[in-house]
């Protein structure tokens, strides 16, 4: 499992959420940054994808609720983009 420093995250919420952000199921919280990384594949009906594209995630979870939203690992800054980035669909 890939750890980082959560103070990264932290201060990468912080920025984009604002110091408050409640839960958007609950209306409370607080977050909690789970100290790993993970990765979503490209669904294949199943298959494994050997190869295939994967995006870096950490799970953001209310402490309050148990709601998890994954943030990208790559644009929080905690995992370096090691290829070309994927097509920027919207503006």
């Amino acid at each position: 499992m890939a750890k980082f420093d959560d103070q990264i995250v932290i201060s990468h919420l912080q920025n984009k959420w604002g110091s408050q952000h409640p839960c958007t199921m609950c209306g409370k919280g607080p977050w909690n940054v789970h100290e790993s990384t993970y990765q979503l594949t490209e669904y294949n009906e199943g298959n494994l994808v050997i190869g295939g594209p994967v995006i870096p995630v950490i799970p953001v979870i209310c402490g309050n609720c148990g709601y998890t939203v994954l943030v990208n690992a790559i644009l929080a800054g905690v995992v370096k983009h090691s290829t070309s980035p994927d097509k920027e669909v919207l503006k």
